[in-house]
């Protein structure tokens, strides 16, 4: 039997085809058909469809600078600056988090220092509304051995008070961000003294974050190492970031697999704090339609793959999706029985670790609302070299974007309290 070459190429062009349906099918709602696949999958004769079927497939053009380059990971240096503890404990702090991931390490720094300077034990922290939140225990976002190996240096870590005093009603005490010596010595050791058992509430602000470190070495390396090492994400919080990060970039196969995470919220812009005036010259916060535009004014391809931090989609991301209808959220990157666990049983400080890990490891990061969430990501991505952090700003029609005016200032004039806790390269 003689071999027909355009059977052959016909046959696999149709099967080509047929699994590019299926894919289509199993991608969800935000990657229907093109018009450039419907017209394949019409397509009658074998030349037009194996054009058809190379314009599908075409190279991202998107220019190589908008994607950067990965620097060396940062070397920690704190070790050299924390002295043993001596002498053995008395007395318990805890310390319950809230908020999120990204306000964690805070909130936990200001409980270390406070149980170090007390001579006290601490409490393995524990999260506010976990018992409502499936998989929100502390135990289930971070690795507990690695908290309590890297601070043992630093103070003892217990897992719970002990039987005589479990019924104890702790003393509940706020603390300013960045707790000094002396507030510790003044206003929490008396109480201290008198209830041998306090729980500290932290109080954060931007504003808090972006203050000066102290001038004590040894404070400043403590907080590092609370918050570059100790707050390690649990390996079931990595793994499943890897899995929803690995289908992101099958999808970005075009563009050698590289991805972008935006941090886009839609309960936070409605925020009162993120209200915009109409032609407003500067912003703080950036809805779907401003990042579009602004992505599109840097140079990015329609077809860069996205990653936004909503976990389930709604129409205010609708204008992100038609200027980048490859977009991902995690509705539809998880594997089913996580995200059936997860995205379906509300915000969950799990799903908020996700985000966090993605975010960390994407190969642009994106903040649409400048605040603490920003300067916790951009501090984490400095640290392992992920350098490409590009701030959104007001484009006019007129106007044409450059990376270096939109790289973060964090990057550009190392204006964060990161450089602090690492030795120079």
């Amino acid at each position: 039997m003689q071999f027909d070459v355009k059977q052959a190429v016909a046959g696999a062009l149709t099967i080509g085809m047929f699994i590019m349906l299926v894919n289509m099918i199993g991608n969800g709602p935000f990657n229907s058909s093109t018009p450039e696949e419907t017209a394949l999958m019409a397509a009658s004769d074998v030349e037009g469809a194996e054009m058809l079927l190379k314009e599908r497939i075409r190279q991202d053009d998107t220019p190589k600078e908008l994607w950067g380059k990965d620097g060396p990971v940062l070397k920690p240096c704190w070790d050299e600056h924390i002295t043993g503890r001596e002498g053995r404990t008395w007395g318990y702090v805890s310390v319950k988090l809230s908020d999120g991931p990204l306000y964690h390490p805070h909130q936990v720094a200001d409980a270390v220092m406070v149980a170090r300077y007390l001579g006290a034990t601490l409490l393995l922290p524990t999260i506010k509304e976990a018992s409502k939140e499936p998989n929100s225990e502390f135990d289930k976002i971070y690795d507990v051995n690695n908290f309590i190996s890297s601070l043992k240096d630093v103070v003892r870590v217990v897992g719970r008070l002990p039987e005589d005093i479990r019924g104890v009603e702790p003393a509940i005490v706020k603390v300013p961000h960045k707790v000094s010596l002396d507030y510790i010595e003044e206003n929490l050791k008396p109480i201290f003294k008198q209830k041998m058992l306090i729980q500290i509430m932290t109080v954060l602000s931007t504003s808090a974050l972006k203050a000066k470190d102290t001038a004590d070495d040894e404070i400043q390396a403590i907080r590092c190492l609370v918050i570059y090492n100790a707050l390690r994400l649990h390996s079931q919080v990595q793994k499943l970031g890897e899995r929803v990060i690995s289908r992101v970039k099958e999808s970005a196969e075009g563009s050698g697999g590289h991805f972008i995470a935006v941090d886009l919220r839609v309960d936070l812009l409605e925020q009162k704090s993120c209200v915009q005036t109409e032609g407003a010259k500067s912003k703080k916060c950036f809805n779907a339609h401003d990042v579009a535009h602004f992505l599109k004014k840097l140079g990015f391809s329609s077809e860069t793959a996205i990653y936004v931090t909503q976990s389930r989609w709604v129409s205010d991301l609708d204008p992100l999706k038609d200027v980048f209808p490859n977009i991902h959220t995690k509705e539809y990157s998880m594997p089913f029985n996580e995200e059936k666990q997860i995205v379906y049983s509300g915000k969950t400080q799990f799903e908020m670790a996700v985000d966090l890990y993605i975010c960390m490891h994407s190969d642009v990061f994106i903040p649409a609302i400048s605040g603490l969430a920003y300067i916790n990501v951009a501090g984490r991505r400095i640290a392992l070299g992920k350098t490409q952090i590009l701030v959104p700003r007001v484009v006019t029609d007129a106007a044409k974007l450059k990376v270096s005016a939109v790289l973060s200032k964090f990057v550009t004039r190392r204006d964060h309290n990161v450089y602090s806790c690492f030795c120079k390269s």
